[in-house]
């Protein structure tokens, strides 16, 4: 009987039914072969099993973290690191069972790999031997945790194999700009996260270094054609990048989201341009606040509010108990990440700790009193534990300052709040709640009183500066700050854990 290597040889699979026999059948020599499997839809794990691999289910969330945990099953301290796509020559396999039938000398070793493109095997512009850390002692080395192209961490010398690896990388050229595409969007996605700053100066630069390094530098121009393409390739895989990571990053303002609607919100919310941008100035925060987050809007009335927050989460759930006005939002605002509901938000269908925001604009007003503490208590329900409770609403003490006997509240309004009675009512249920105020800026005062003043009425309208500084009303044109007094509404953050060091609003 032939003895088998003590070594685990790991294979992480995704739908690789047509390929995952010859790189099983490469490492027959090891003592376990294991694969994880990231919820294959082909016969991926019946395959495996039938050529005697032990089979673990486990979906992809980052791929660092999906490789520390596949290697923590091995049954063996030696792991051999594969993908489906990788074959072990008979030279390598040669060279790593000598290797551990006897005393190595290092706990990692680097493992050369010949990259294909179909049946071309890119010997030059750095695609050869572009030798990885594949064969290690699991207990000194670790993958960084993260989206794409992890490093490789371990506290200890790494030895360099002379045997090959070949990892047929890419079926054909249209394989290979696919997974450009979905590379260059986790490399996005990691800028992002890590809060790294990525002018276009410097991806530019990027790109061009990398193609002359390439192409030049590491002699791509020696594969011909296919030097000369990959080395292109390398340098638009950063500038595909800057521009997914510029997509997810630049300020998305939320009047050019809802201007082509401004007509529904006018009609059907009863807002001329002033209200409604005050009204826009807590969804502009909100969706700050909102960034790769899921989300739960509550009164989401025409939908135009929920339409801009969904360019900034990761999921937007709407909900408004009017089902027509449901109706005719999803006909108008529809985004993959956007769900609309018809639901009374006093009763929330949803289980607990299902939304990291929920948010709801000049709508608490309009809720029974009597039922506000219940209606809250579902809001939390329904936070995760780390989450936020973002609410707006009129503030009733700007409103009557001046001349309070000739307020008279909107008959469609059941309750309105000064600072003291939001503030009141937000915290009976919430334990840490931060009160912000809506105030105009400098300039809107200025024009405000000259308006009052009666300058609005000189000359043509076309002219008029006055005038035209109200046609042209925006969210620049307010500003959300700590301090209630002369604010224009009342702004609520609420939390179910205190606020972490150093966490201000967003700017």
């Amino acid at each position: 009987m032939e003895t088998k290597v003590p070594l685990s040889v790991v294979v992480l699979t995704k739908n690789e039914a047509s390929r995952l026999r010859d790189c099983l059948d490469s490492v027959r020599w090891a003592d376990e072969l294991l694969v994880v499997d990231d919820e294959s839809q082909d016969d991926t794990s019946s395959l495996a099993e039938s050529l005697g691999a032990r089979v673990l289910h486990r979906k992809m969330d980052i791929e660092g973290r999906h490789r520390n945990w596949a290697h923590d099953q091995a049954r063996h301290e030696w792991v051999l690191s594969l993908d489906a796509d990788e074959r072990v020559t008979p030279q390598l396999a040669q060279e790593i069972q000598t290797l551990l039938g006897g005393t190595p000398e290092h706990q990692t070793y680097a493992i050369p790999r010949r990259n294909y493109i179909g049946s071309r095997w890119i010997q030059h512009g750095g695609w050869y031997p572009s030798a990885q850390v594949k064969l290690f002692k699991r207990s000194v080395f670790r993958w960084e945790e993260t989206t794409v192209h992890p490093r490789a961490f371990a506290n200890c010398s790494c030895g360099t194999l002379k045997g090959d690896l070949l990892h047929y990388s890419y079926r054909n050229l249209t394989d290979f700009v696919e997974k450009m595409n979905r590379q260059t969007t986790l490399e996005a996605e990691k800028w992002v996260q890590d809060g790294r700053s990525m002018p276009f100066g410097t991806a530019l630069w990027r790109a061009v270094d990398r193609f002359f390094r390439a192409y030049v530098g590491k002699r791509g121009y020696r594969d011909g054609f296919w030097g000369f393409i990959v080395a292109v390739m390398g340098g638009m895989y950063q500038l595909l990048s800057w521009a997914k990571y510029t997509e997810r990053t630049r300020t998305c303002r939320v009047e050019d989201v809802v201007e082509p609607f401004r007509s529904i919100a006018v009609s059907q919310e009863h807002y001329n341009r002033k209200l409604l941008m005050s009204h826009l100035s807590s969804y502009r925060l909100a969706g700050e606040l909102a960034r790769e987050k899921s989300m739960l809007e509550i009164g989401c009335g025409s939908g135009y509010g929920a339409f801009y927050l969904s360019h900034l989460a990761r999921r937007m759930v709407a909900i408004d108990m009017d089902p027509v006005v449901i109706a005719q939002a999803r006909k108008l605002f529809q985004r993959l990440n956007l769900e609309y509901g018809a639901a009374q938000g006093t009763r929330l269908a949803f289980p607990d700790a299902s939304f990291e925001r929920v948010g709801m604009f000049q709508v608490i007003e309009h809720i029974p009193e009597k039922e506000l503490p219940a209606f809250l208590r579902e809001v939390s329900r329904v936070l995760t534990a780390d989450g936020l409770y973002i609410t707006s609403t009129l503030n009733l003490d700007y409103n009557l300052k001046g001349n309070p006997a000739k307020y008279v509240k909107a008959d469609f309004h059941e309750k309105e709040f000064t600072e003291s009675e939001y503030r009141a009512l937000l915290g009976s249920v919430f334990p840490h709640v931060e009160l912000y105020g809506l105030h105009p800026r400098w300039r809107y005062r200025l024009f405000h009183r000259l308006k009052r003043w009666g300058l609005d009425r000189w000359g043509s309208p076309g002219w008029n500066s006055i005038v035209q500084f109200y046609e042209n009303l925006d969210t620049d044109d307010y500003v959300v700050r700590l301090g209630c007094w002369g604010a224009i509404d009342l702004i609520g953050i609420c939390r179910k854990a205190p606020a972490p060091p150093g966490w201000t609003l967003p700017r």
